[in-house]
C-alpha cells in the first residue's frame, strides 16, 4: 500500500460542500464514489480543507491509500474517468511519505475572494463571485485590512461556536486587495482558518469600504471576541481555495 495525494479543483454549486453527507451530493462522496469503482474498495480521506456548500477550488489537497499496483497517472486518468460529468477534475496525483497528512501536514492556505462591484452584476457569474452594489473605497478596505494582520484572537469573525473549545487565535499572514474590471479581489494567505472567517472578513471590510463603519471598529471587534460586532457572512459564491503549502 502506498500513500497518494490528490490536488483536486472543483465548481463547488452543485455541491453541498466538500464533506461527505448521508443524502447530499458531495465532493468527497463523488470522489470515493471514483475510487471505489477504480479499486473496489472504500478507503478513507484525509483533506486539508472542508470547504461550504457553493465554495469553489483550483488547490484542494486530499490523500488516501491505495494498492501499488496502481500507478499516479492510472489514478489520476482513471478518477477522472470516473468523476465523468462531475464538475471535479483531479489535476496531479503524487505518491508521498506515510506520514503524509493533507490537513496536518500543511504549512498554510491561500484563499481568493472574488467581489462583483458593477451596479449590476451579469447572470452567469452569480455562482462564481458576491457582489454588493454600494460603491467602495478601496484605501478604505486596505488600510483596514492591515489592522487584522497579524497574530490575533478572531472570534468575532468565525461562526465556530466558542462552547466548541475551538482554539480562536490565528495569525493571518497576508491580505492583498485588488482591482479588475469591476471586481475586487481579496488574497488571504494563513497557516489555517476558523470556519467562515475569509467570507465574514469581507463582509467586514465591505462595511468599511462603503463608509457605514469607522476603520478602528475593525480593532474593537477583534478586541471584544464576539460575533456579534464584525460584518455579515458574505455568500460562499466568491471564495476559491487556491493553494494549500506544505
Amino acid at each position: 500500500m502506498k500513500n497518494v495525494k490528490l490536488i483536486v479543483q472543483y465548481d463547488g454549486s452543485n455541491y453541498f460542500g466538500w464533506q461527505k453527507q448521508n443524502g447530499y451530493k458531495t465532493v468527497e462522496g463523488e470522489i470515493l464514489k471514483a475510487i471505489k469503482k477504480l479499486t473496489g474498495k472504500d478507503v478513507i480521506l484525509s483533506t486539508a480543507g472542508r470547504t461550504d456548500k457553493g465554495v469553489h477550488a483550483f488547490g484542494q489537497v486530499t490523500n488516501f491509500f491505495i494498492d501499488d499496483k496502481f500507478t499516479t497517472d492510472n489514478i489520476r486518468r482513471g478518477l477522472n474517468t470516473f468523476l465523468g460529468e462531475e464538475s471535479i477534475q483531479i489535476t496531479k496525483v503524487e505518491e508521498v511519505e506515510d506520514c503524509f497528512h493533507s490537513r496536518f501536514s500543511a504549512k498554510g492556505k491561500l484563499y481568493r475572494y472574488v467581489l462583483s462591484n458593477n451596479r449590476l452584476m451579469h447572470p452567469m457569474y452569480r455562482n462564481y463571485k458576491g457582489y454588493t452594489p454600494y460603491k467602495l473605497d478601496l484605501n478604505r478596505i486596505r488600510y483596514g485590512s492591515k489592522i487584522l494582520l497579524g497574530h490575533h484572537n478572531f472570534s468575532s469573525f468565525t461562526n465556530a461556536k466558542i462552547d466548541e473549545e475551538i482554539n480562536m487565535n490565528r495569525t493571518l499572514d497576508k491580505i492583498e486587495v485588488k482591482e479588475e474590471k469591476g471586481d475586487i479581489i481579496f488574497y488571504f494567505e494563513a497557516e489555517s482558518f476558523l470556519r467562515n472567517m475569509v467570507r465574514i472578513i469581507v463582509g467586514s471590510l465591505i462595511e468599511v469600504g462603503r463608509g457605514k463603519r469607522d476603520i478602528d471598529w475593525l480593532e474593537k471587534a477583534l478586541l471584544n471576541c464576539n460575533r456579534i460586532n464584525a460584518g455579515p457572512t458574505i455568500s460562499p459564491n466568491g471564495l476559491y481555495l487556491m493553494k494549500v503549502y506544505y
